[in-house]
């Protein structure tokens, strides 16, 4: 199991793996200009008034450096990832973007945008339900 989460990990923080069978993992990739209309929205719904219009991403320092539109006037807004987060769930959630509510989520500055990633592991297989109205999962084989 290591194997596959170091695998899927790809240099990340590692997923866990403690007695899990499987590990269930989602990842939502937001560019630059999907992130400017993120925060537009979210900012606007919260009632702020701050508008996103262009930003730049500190890899190093897991930060994005926004620049705000405010009441005709233009500010820098440095948000680190933490604060990103709850951000990007926001919208998710208005946006009807399904995340599972009991992953474990977190977010990553990329050179071109930011990634949620949504970590649930499993100790044990979800009992399969069959649909009664059907013999087979897979449908009819042909020869």
């Amino acid at each position: 199991m290591g194997q596959l989460t170091q695998a899927m990990d790809h240099g990340a923080d590692a997923t866990p793996d403690d007695g899990a069978v499987f590990v269930d993992r989602r990842v939502i990739a937001f560019r630059a200009p999907a992130l400017c209309e993120i925060l537009s929205v979210v900012w606007l719904d919260a009632g702020t008034g701050m508008r996103a219009t262009a930003m730049r991403f500190s890899t190093s320092r897991q930060m994005i450096h926004a620049t705000v539109d405010l009441a005709g006037g233009e500010m820098e807004r440095n948000l680190p990832a933490s604060e990103l987060l709850p951000l990007l769930i926001a919208y998710c959630l208005g946006a009807r973007i399904a995340l599972p509510s009991q992953a474990e989520k977190s977010v990553r500055i990329t050179s071109g945008g930011a990634v949620l990633d949504c970590v649930t592991t499993h100790g044990s297989l979800p009992h399969f339900r069959r649909r009664a109205d059907r013999g087979r999962v897979m449908g009819h084989w042909e020869r």
